[in-house]
C-alpha cells in the first residue's frame, strides 16, 4: 500500500466568514504536482480531501489532469487542520488501498506524516504549499519514500 499526504495549494487569505479559495500560485502548484504524477505514471486508486475549499479545489486540479477514471473519490471531514492524525493513521492500517491520497492541511498533514515516518528514521517532513510525502506499506511498518516540492518542478 502507498499513501500519498498533499498539502493543499496556496490560499488566499481569508475574507470574513468566507472559504480560503486557491490562488493562482495554488492552482499551479496542483497542477505540477498532478503533470509530476502524471508523467511518472503514478496511480491514485483512492483520493480523500478535506471539505475545505482550498483542499478540494486542489484535488479537482490533481483529477482534471491525471484522470478521475477509476479514482474513488471521497470528502473526509476529519483530515481538517485540527483533525485527529492518530485515528487517521489508525484508519489507514485497517485499510487494504492500493494506493490513497489525502488532500489536507497543516498542521494535521505533518502530524500524520510523523505517524507514518516513525519507522524510517526520516527528519520532519516539509510541506510547503503544494507539497507531498510518499508511504509505502510492508506488513505492519512504514516507510517514507519521497517528499516533493512543486518549486522544484518548474
Amino acid at each position: 500500500m502507498i499513501v500519498y499526504l498533499f498539502r493543499h495549494g496556496k490560499a488566499a487569505r481569508q475574507e470574513p466568514d468566507g472559504p480560503r479559495a486557491l490562488t493562482p500560485r495554488g492552482r499551479e502548484e496542483a497542477a505540477q504536482v498532478a503533470r509530476h504524477f502524471k508523467q511518472r505514471g503514478l496511480k491514485v486508486e483512492t483520493l480523500w480531501h478535506s471539505p475545505k475549499t482550498r483542499a478540494q479545489q486542489t484535488a479537482e486540479i490533481f483529477l482534471e489532469i491525471t484522470g478521475k477514471n477509476g479514482v474513488e473519490v471521497e470528502e473526509r471531514k476529519e483530515i481538517k487542520p485540527e483533525g485527529d492524525a492518530q485515528a487517521v493513521y489508525e484508519e489507514i492500517n485497517r485499510a487494504k488501498y492500493g494506493s490513497l491520497m489525502l488532500v489536507t492541511h497543516l498542521p494535521f498533514v505533518a502530524e500524520l506524516a510523523a505517524l507514518f515516518a516513525a519507522d524510517s528514521q526520516q527528519a520532519e517532513i516539509a510541506f510547503p504549499t503544494g507539497g507531498v510525502a510518499a508511504f509505502a506499506r510492508t506488513g505492519k511498518t512504514w516507510k517514507w519514500l519521497w517528499s516533493l516540492d512543486p518549486s522544484t518542478l518548474k
